[in-house]
């Protein structure tokens, strides 16, 4: 795993304790819904980074 790729794993985690905390936390559904979306796609990146790398 070189360091790109470990950016990204840092980011992927980070996207996904925000998007537990903005659920906890009551924002708006809308809201928690793109987070949700966003943190999805950047984990299939993630995961296609860490394959092919």
């Amino acid at each position: 795993m070189d360091l790109l790729e470990s950016v990204m794993l840092c980011m992927l985690v980070a996207l996904l304790i925000a998007t537990v905390t903005a659920r906890s936390a009551g924002s708006e559904l809308r809201d928690v819904g793109l987070l949700a979306a966003l943190t999805t796609v950047w984990g299939a990146g993630t995961a296609a980074a860490v394959l092919m790398g």
